[in-house]
């Protein structure tokens, strides 16, 4: 138990950690009342901004809330992780938390990145930009295919740190285009269904939980492992 305690004080340790945790669990529990009890009275008192949000969204308001909490909550998590990653104490052994990190990262930022450029398109201002080749179009989760299927190639063929994290984006890039477009896969044509959002909350809680194992077995890793590791050995 005091592990868990001291595991979780250096998570939360930086002020805009606990930030974001407060805004995006307040979020949350906000909707969750709102949709259960209120029944609206969450969008009224946004003045239509949560209205807005579903809209852009394709979400219930409610779940649209819920989904930016969560979104919020990543980033928290994310924050928390760098501090460690920055941490003298724990640099010698975090080697695969940081590749790990990249690919969360990655993978968060690929997935809202298709979202929010979508959402654009949509806008009547906003110019078609669509690639078609021989009458088909290409969808972008062809690009995340392409880029996981490079990110292996990469991982399998060459060496080396800066190639491992090289990999490790793309593949979370590439991962997050996928996943994208997993709805309109399910459903043979509705890019807004809501498995998209389903499927990318339930694999990055995933790579959360394995992001967080990891962290915390460095964090409480016996210090005279740190200290074996970091020391220079004898040569024979």
């Amino acid at each position: 138990m005091h592990e868990l305690r001291h595991f979780l004080s250096l998570l939360t340790r930086p002020k805009i950690v606990k930030v974001s945790i407060i805004s995006g669990s307040g979020l949350i529990t906000a909707a969750l009342i709102d949709a259960v009890v209120f029944l609206g009275i969450l969008d009224k008192f946004t003045r239509g901004k949560a209205i807005e949000a579903a809209i852009l969204l394709r979400l219930g308001y409610d779940t649209a809330l819920i989904f930016i909490g969560y979104i919020l909550l990543l980033l928290g998590l994310l924050r928390s992780i760098l501090s460690l990653l920055r941490n003298d104490n724990f640099k010698p052994n975090a080697k695969k938390l940081q590749i790990q990190f990249i690919i969360l990262l990655a993978f968060i930022i690929s997935f809202i990145a298709a979202r929010t450029f979508v959402i654009l398109l949509d806008l009547p201002s906003t110019p078609t930009f669509e690639l078609w080749l021989k009458g088909y179009r290409i969808h972008h989760f062809f690009y995340g295919i392409g880029l996981t299927v490079l990110a292996g190639w990469l991982g399998h063929t060459r060496s080396g740190r800066s190639i491992i994290k090289v990999s490790a984006a793309l593949y979370g890039i590439g991962f997050g285009l996928i996943v994208d477009e997993f709805g309109l896969l399910l459903t043979f044509g509705d890019y807004w269904s809501a498995q998209s959002y389903l499927f990318f909350v339930l694999i990055s809680l995933f790579l959360v939980f394995i992001l967080l194992s990891e962290a915390y077995k460095i964090v409480n890793k016996p210090s005279s492992s740190l200290l074996n590791d970091t020391a220079p050995q004898p040569h024979p």
